[in-house]
């Protein structure tokens, strides 16, 4: 395998990342040209009622470059710049703390942190069941019940050492969930439109509802691509941060749960909280949390100033380039792959509690947020 560093390994990332930026580019003029057309009768029948917006156009432009111009496998010219994806969401999510301010989260913080516990871990145990009625391994069972509870991809793979799962059973996990999390992306803006959600119950929802961190952003950001205070995105990711940081948590539950079935492999297993912790949190958090320390003291100008106006500018290419990537990691070869038990699984456990979270939110969670 060849050895990038230095300006060998930027120079790598040129050819993917050009390709990601021109794309983002051209999905923000698309959304410009579709939005006058009137079909059936509709005005604006793209935007209006398709929601087809630049951010759902990064996406399918992504997918299709993986499944159809590529053939499946991202080739070696564009891999090292199609693999910035993470860190371009990630850079978006720390940026995100601009706009919330500790006294904000703080009015939202008890009732936020009850319900996304009870969904995570219910969810969890939920998969324990199911996955103890359908006779499957304890190690899938685990990767599955991390991947289902909370975020998808990073808490599968956080998990994984701990219940000694199988790379195949990794990939299945998240492959799974990914194919989920595909329908409730395309079909959360239209649902949430159709019920007439506020973006505060929109954001509710999803960062609550939808399994993974990036299918959460890309669905707030195609119901109200507008990233700032009180938009969908500001408040379903402030869910789904809240909802990350539970991961070392989780990750110990399934661990102490594996472990406590297969007692004649636990000799000189002895995992600490205090272990997981320090080698599974999510450090993007700490950023996130930073900068709403920064936004609180008031070192990012006020709401309307110029800083605040290039902070959001800049989040919304670092939001839109990180979707083409989201969308070309969509395998639709993983996903048909990933039949079977974990299938029936994924799907059970994502539909439940899916549909819990829109009747919660239907019912019990107002329009206006309080803060």
């Amino acid at each position: 395998m060849e050895d990038k560093r230095g300006a060998g390994a930027l120079l790598a990332i040129v050819p993917g990342l050009a390709l990601m930026i021109a794309t983002f580019l051209f999905a923000q003029w698309l959304e410009g040209w579709l939005k006058p057309f009137t079909v059936f009768g509709f005005p604006e029948f793209f935007g209006r009622v398709l929601n087809l917006n630049y951010i759902i156009i990064s996406i399918i432009m992504g997918v299709l470059y993986r499944n159809v111009l590529f053939k499946g496998t991202i080739p070696s010219w564009a891999a090292d710049g199609f693999r910035t994806t993470r860190l371009f969401i990630k850079t978006g999510v720390i940026m995100l703390g601009s706009i919330y301010t500790l006294g904000g989260l703080a009015k939202l913080g008890l009732q936020a942190a009850l319900l996304i516990s009870a969904f995570v871990f219910g969810t969890v145990i939920f998969v324990m069941w199911l996955g103890k009625i359908l006779k499957m391994d304890r190690s899938l069972v685990g990767v599955m019940g991390a991947a289902c509870g909370v975020c998808g991809v990073s808490a599968a793979v956080a998990t994984s050492p701990g219940v000694k799962a199988k790379p195949a059973e990794v990939a299945l996990a998240i492959a799974t969930i990914l194919g989920f999390g595909v329908m409730t992306m395309f079909i959360s803006p239209f649902l949430g439109n159709l019920l007439k959600f506020s973006d505060y119950q929109y954001g509710v929802w999803v960062g609550t509802g939808i399994l993974n961190s990036g299918q959460v952003l890309a669905s707030c950001l195609a119901f109200n691509p507008i990233v700032a205070p009180g938009t969908a995105v500001a408040y379903g990711e402030l869910w789904n941060v809240m909802r990350v940081i539970i991961i070392p948590f989780v990750v110990f539950v399934i661990t102490v749960w594996y472990w406590s079935g297969n007692k004649e492999e636990a000799g000189g297993q002895n995992i600490s909280l205090l272990e997981i912790l320090k080698s599974k949190f999510p450090i993007f958090v700490l950023g996130f949390v930073g900068m709403t320390v920064l936004s609180s003291l008031g070192l990012l100008g006020q709401e309307g100033s110029e800083t605040s106006h290039l902070l959001r500018t800049l989040m919304q290419w670092i939001f839109g380039i990180g979707m083409v990537g989201l969308g070309a990691y969509i395998d639709f070869g993983e996903i048909k792959a990933a039949g079977g038990k974990p299938l029936i699984v994924g799907l059970v456990a994502g539909t439940t509690k899916y549909v819990l979270a829109l009747f919660m939110t239907l019912y019990f969670i107002s329009k206006d947020a309080p803060f």
